[in-house]
């Protein structure tokens, strides 16, 4: 008989107003999915290749081709990088300097040798006013005395002839940066290219100073050196060096050198599979490259929209048929946007390393840590969702990248490799196991894929090796990530909960000591639950671990718990109903509490919550009804919520049929099994495990699964005659006072 859930009656609904209806709508759960789901696309648009037709193509100087590429265009050959480096570099030196003349620096210069000139020789101003300029005193005198005026006529007609071309400071200087034969110098809005030997520096017009000084007082050196000064001190450099305008014509120059030195033609082999790649055909790749971008500026951008589009909807229609999949068969993970959100992260983390890996370590894409995502998975999730997702990712590398079969078969079987030894990865050390087995998979597959690609030996165990590198940090990541995916997510594995396990653990210690039957009885009902959890395919270590904590909450007021209670006093006989009633359904909110500070993880919290559903007390409900008929039963619940998954419905199911059996005056198989019987068709008769995903099929496994512990732990005694018979009527009492406190027990629980 196929399973039937056990909801039979849809719980009503509160009535909202309308305000909360559209908040409820807008920022609801569907809508962060649909936004998961668009941000998860944008990302993997972003790692599309531009052009996928050689764009993921992988050649390595030295390294077999994986297959044939022909030019899909026509395209031209880039030259090789230093050459061409070299040929921009000479034709910036090729370009003139350009200068530009001041007008102003002649007039300026004229206009002061005609000032000298009209001043008196022989005065002391005139020397006075040389030696300012920064003459000798024996220049200064000569300049002022009778042969002053020769002198300055000589500096005169001198200064015409060097501001005629141009006066440079230093031609020699200028001339080192450059390769040209002259200066581009700036006139009246002209520019004109002028030799160097056209040009007149300061040391040159010295020179000539000198030359005309000797020519004009010959025998008189004195006069010469005078001259030479009175020129170089009146005479200055007319052209400034325009750095600027140099620069951007050596700019235009090393751009106008054509990059090309070859074509190749459309259809053209540019390497053949397995062939040995080498400098060449590298070159030839990148110029194919640099090509296509070269065209991706041309306005025509609506030949690259039908490419990304369609891996788009690849991508879209991988992620749609994913989503189903955890619909189907992982509700819990679909409906809680935080878990979609870390397996979404998973993949992009992988999918970042991809592209990373493609476009620098080409020819090692072995290396794409998809066992990052696999183990993380497997440990956070369970195994069958972690194959889904390891399959999925592999098939986004494979579309985004444009890697084929040996890729995915190679990521297939590490993943897998990854996923079935995380299944006994119960503690830190355990993942040992799993590190060695990805990395030696990682080693064979690399290998095969190698053998047939026909890779040289050398090349393989340098393959081999990273690969096995890979496999171990990928395990080495996860182990570091997990405790912070399980925090922030709050997402719980195996490993949190053992040790969680641990009865040593401060708040269970406190447990014992303060109440000792409450300890007690938590590690009978983890042993319940957890073999009724294992009998129905759910988490047998978090139910038991749930039970260990359930009753937390019992510790601050354990004497007011029947199990806690010495010689059966019950203190609530001194108490009404209601106040009871109130104490007892504490240790549900304060378990809870005591549960956020001790930083448990949310299943636990959840377990606490959850464990007496909303369930009546009817001892003090009954008591109440005596003491007033118009009493109501919904003040003597529980507040809930009820159990929403199958470990918090099991332990809610053990905690009761423990209470239950311990109760049993005489605790025969029949009888244990007709109490069981009953108190789990009165929990679904009172609808408290409406909304778990347990079914009728899964409820007799779990009422199989406890009959044979509880018939271990109350089995009935065998009397021994005359053994300790002054002592019977007390046991009898204790016996009586013990059946009648654990019938207060089921009450209270």
């Amino acid at each position: 008989m196929a399973a039937e859930p056990l909801r039979v009656l849809e719980p009503k609904r509160r009535e909202r107003a309308p305000w909360r209806v559209v908040v409820a709508a807008i920022f609801g759960p569907r809508f962060r999915r649909i936004t998961l789901f668009i941000g998860f696309l944008a990302f993997a648009g972003l790692l599309f290749p531009r052009d996928a037709s050689f764009e993921v193509m992988t050649l390595r100087e030295g390294f077999p081709a994986k297959r044939d590429l022909i030019a899909p265009i026509q395209f031209y050959l880039l030259k090789d990088r230093e050459q061409y480096r070299v040929e921009q570099a000479a034709a910036a030196r090729r370009v003139a300097p350009v200068y530009s003349t001041d007008a102003s620096v002649a007039g300026a210069t004229q206009a002061l040798l005609d000032t000298l000139r009209a001043v008196d020789t022989g005065g002391s101003r005139v020397v006075a006013r040389l030696r300012a300029m920064g003459l000798s005193p024996e220049a200064s005198r000569i300049a002022a005395g009778p042969d002053g005026r020769r002198l300055l006529a000589i500096a005169s007609r001198l200064a015409e002839q060097a501001y005629a071309t141009g006066l440079l400071a230093e031609i020699e200087g200028a001339r080192l940066d450059t390769d040209a034969s002259g200066a581009m110098i700036e006139r009246d809005g002209l520019r004109l290219n002028t030799p160097w030997t056209d040009l007149m520096d300061v040391p040159q017009l010295r020179d000539l100073a000198w030359e005309e000084g000797v020519r004009a007082f010959p025998g008189r050196p004195e006069a010469a050196r005078a001259l030479q000064e009175l020129v170089a001190a009146i005479v200055v450099p007319n052209l400034r060096y325009e750095a600027s305008t140099s620069e951007r014509l050596r700019a235009e120059a090393r751009t106008a050198v054509n990059p090309y030195d070859g074509m190749v033609r459309k259809d053209e082999k540019i390497i053949g599979s397995h062939e040995i790649a080498t400098a060449t055909h590298i070159r030839k790749l990148n110029s194919l490259r640099e090509w296509r971008l070269h065209q991706k500026s041309d306005p025509d951008w609506r030949r690259d929209v039908p490419p990304l589009v369609g891996r788009l909807i690849l991508i879209a229609l991988l992620l749609l048929g994913f989503g189903a999949y955890l619909k189907l068969h992982h509700p819990g993970v679909y409906a809680e946007a935080s878990q979609l959100l870390l397996l979404g992260i998973l993949a992009a983390v992988v999918m970042g390393v991809g592209w990373l890996v493609v476009n620098q370590f080409r020819g090692y894409e072995m290396l794409i840590p998809i066992t990052v995502l696999s183990l993380s998975a497997a440990l956070l999730f369970g195994n069958a969702l972690a194959f889904a997702a390891t399959l999925v990712a592999s098939l986004f590398m494979g579309v985004i990248f444009g890697l084929g079969l040996p890729f995915l078969t190679g990521s297939a079987l590490a993943g897998i490799a990854a996923i079935t030894t995380a299944t006994g990865v119960r503690r830190r050390r355990d993942f040992y196991r799993p590190m060695l087995v990805v990395a030696l998979t990682y080693a064979v597959a690399i290998a095969a894929i190698g053998l047939v690609d026909g890779a040289r030996f050398d090349v393989l165990l340098r393959r081999m090796a990273w690969g096995m590198a890979a496999g171990f940090a990928s395990v080495l990541a996860v182990t570091i990530l997990l405790p912070l995916l399980e925090s922030v997510f709050t997402v719980t594995t195996d490993i949190t909960l053992l040790e969680l396990a641990d009865l040593n653990r401060p708040i269970l210690r406190r447990l014992m000591l303060e109440a000792p039957g409450t300890y007690h009885h938590s590690i009978v009902v983890g042993t319940l639950a957890e073999a009724a959890t294992a009998a129905i395919g759910g988490s047998a270590l978090l139910a038991r671990v749930g039970a260990y904590y359930h009753d937390i909450g019992k510790i601050d007021k354990a004497e007011y718990y029947v199990e806690n209670q010495a010689n059966a006093r019950n203190r609530h006989e001194k108490l009404s109903p209601t106040m009871s009633c109130l104490i007892i359904e504490s240790h549900v909110r304060e378990g809870a509490e005591i549960a956020r500070k001790e930083k448990l993880p949310k299943a636990i919290v959840d377990a606490i919550l959850e464990h007496h559903g909303t369930t009546l007390m009817s001892y003090f409900y009954s008591r109440a009804q005596q003491l007033d008929p118009e009493t109501r039963q919904e003040e003597f619940r529980y507040p809930g919520p009820k159990p929403r998954s199958k470990e918090t419905a099991v332990l809610m199911l053990a905690d009761a049929v423990e209470a239950a059996a311990r109760s049993l005056s005489d605790p025969t198989p029949s009888r244990i099994r007709g109490v069981v019987s009953r108190i789990l068709e009165a929990r679904v008769k009172d609808g408290q495990l409406d909304e778990s995903p347990i079914t009728f099929e899964d409820l007799a496994k779990v009422r199989e699964a406890f009959l044979p512990i509880l018939m271990a732990l109350f089995h009935a005694r065998v009397h021994y005659p005359g053994v300790l018979t002054e002592e019977e009527p007390r046991h009898a009492d204790k016996h009586r006072a013990s059946r009648e406190g654990s019938r207060l027990k089921i009450d209270h629980s």
